[in-house]
């Protein structure tokens, strides 16, 4: 896994009104980019967190952004300085995306387009393998009413994208035994699951197996490739890999744990 080490070039475009307060900046490839930052606090876990399951989403095939690591110039914050943007909040490497123009959230994008405009989406299927990955890392941070998805305009059409996976391991506790979701912490409850896939999308037995199936498979290949993608972290977000990197083993890649998560799985599809 290689990520571009990119540096702002000019003061920071704007601070997005969410939780964590990403900003959007040009970088010097002249692309703009949204950053996050981990508010100047070390370790930066939640920084990890997101380039680990950027990493596993790719290897999943899921779609994602294109991501780098950015470092911005705590001078660029320039006039946007305020509590919830400081120069002390960039000391750090940043994990950022790229920012597309005319990307929409996927709640807003469903809300404006018409039922015909939301047949356009090419890869609606991955809906189903989304919730299976949110299981399979315990990110109940992706529910009904906060999806996590953003909708990009493509030459296929309309592709759902996958962001914002700050607090997978159930809100970044990876010391701890992993919890299942329920259905109330799954995107399975999203009205959009039966608008765009039909009202019986949970009866599908065929495709569910096969999800399921392929669990084991993308596990695999993501257990293969995790120790390289942790090479990736950013020395100064000063995570301790060597503590890390077992913990990672053990909560994701057990027999049992993909075992019980394939099962659970099929149990909420049945409440759906």
């Amino acid at each position: 896994m290689s990520l571009p080490h990119l540096h702002s070039i000019a003061e920071i475009v704007r601070v997005w009104d969410t939780n964590i307060n990403p900003v959007q900046v040009i970088a010097d490839d002249v692309r703009d980019y949204v950053a996050k930052h981990n508010r100047g606090m070390e370790p930066c876990s939640r920084l990890r967190n997101e380039l680990l399951a950027h990493a596993y989403a790719e290897i999943w095939g899921l779609p994602v952004l294109e991501a780098a690591l950015l470092k911005v110039d705590p001078a660029h914050v320039g006039q946007h300085v305020s509590s919830t943007c400081q120069p002390a909040y960039f000391k750090h490497t940043c994990f950022a995306t790229r920012y597309r123009k005319g990307s929409t959230e996927f709640n807003q994008f469903l809300d404006q387009v018409s039922y015909y405009e939301s047949k356009r989406f090419h890869n609606r299927q991955d809906l189903l393998k989304i919730a299976l990955f949110d299981i399979w890392l315990a990110n109940d941070d992706r529910t009904g009413g906060h999806p996590n998805l953003l909708v990009t305009a493509d030459e296929e059409g309309h592709t759902i994208r996958v962001m914002d996976h700050e607090g997978i391991f159930y809100g970044n506790n990876p010391d701890r035994p992993l919890p299942l979701l329920t259905l109330e912490d799954s995107i399975l409850t999203h009205p959009a699951m039966p608008k765009l896939l039909g009202k019986d999308f949970n009866k599908d037995a065929a495709s569910v197996d096969a999800l399921v199936h392929n669990l084991y498979l993308w596990a695999n290949a993501c257990e293969q490739r995790t120790d390289e993608i942790l090479s990736c972290l950013p020395a100064d977000w000063r995570i301790d890999v060597a503590t890390f990197t077992p913990l990672v083993h053990q909560r994701l890649f057990t027999e049992e744990w993909l075992r019980t998560v394939g099962l659970h799985f099929h149990e909420l599809l049945k409440h759906c």
